[in-house]
């Protein structure tokens, strides 16, 4: 847990000398919060779509007029859906610090986005579910679109491709989201 805390708290202070270091040149450094709502699910049979939280912090470099490099740090409640028959009905709820380190976008106009890159998610807690049935790790990867709304204001929706087995058994349990979120830069 130990490792856990310091990846995170070194990646909390990187963006945030990121944005302190170059923040008198706000054309290229942009920092913000974002919020929103993840739709997920578990790569398996029968597994439904389940509605949770996201909510965290961001920097972005604009590398030049049409390519920006983005990085995340996010909560994300994930997980699933299942009936076990017809009257019992089952939620896992996945609890993940997600890390985004380098989300390429690229700006076809102005105020439209495209973008693509990797992620990685570290487990905090299972709700509906034994933790120690779970992989501490997740990674896979992530593409979207972002449309800015003002300056400071941007809707955002991106689709979450997991592509490690989340389970410590021999299965092909991957998380698979739809996020929709805002974004605001300081």
């Amino acid at each position: 847990m130990i490792i856990s805390i310091r990846t995170i708290f070194a990646v909390v202070l990187m963006l945030t000398l990121t944005y302190v270091s170059n923040a008198q040149n706000n054309d290229l450094f942009k920092f913000g919060a974002k919020a929103g709502v993840n739709r997920s699910s578990i790569k398996t049979s029968g597994s439904r779509t389940k509605m949770g939280p996201t909510v965290g912090l961001f920097t972005q470099f604009k590398a030049s007029e049409t390519i920006a490099i983005r990085s995340e740090l996010t909560y994300n409640a994930l997980g699933g859906r299942s009936k076990k028959n017809a009257v019992e009905k089952t939620t896992l709820k996945l609890n993940y610090i997600q890390v985004l380190p380098a989300l390429v976008r690229v700006y076809p106009t102005e105020k439209f986005a495209l973008e693509v890159g990797p992620y990685a998610g570290y487990l905090l807690s299972t709700k509906g579910a034994n933790k120690s049935n779970f992989r501490k790790l997740d990674y896979g990867g992530a593409f979207g679109l972002a449309f800015h709304i003002s300056d400071n204001l941007e809707i955002g929706a991106r689709y979450s491709l997991g592509l490690r087995d989340i389970t410590k058994t021999n299965g092909d349990a991957k998380n698979r989201a739809i996020q929709l979120a805002l974004s605001y830069s300081f």
